[in-house]
């Protein structure tokens, strides 16, 4: 997790608006969160967790 440094960590799933983007991973979209039509709640997480990780 500390290895993706500051990257926006992203589930790319179409079938899922909960816990990705809602879109795949090779959809345009996909790169701009203004077009995702999921809340990325797992990504969020993994991003929470890894500044407390940080933070130590």
């Amino acid at each position: 997790l500390l290895g993706t440094g500051d990257r926006v960590l992203v589930e790319a799933s179409p079938m899922d608006r909960i816990w990705s983007i809602g879109l795949a991973a090779d959809d345009e979209g996909a790169l701009d969160p203004a077009r995702w039509r999921g809340l990325n709640l797992l990504g969020f997480a993994l991003m929470e967790a890894r500044g407390r990780l940080r933070a130590g």
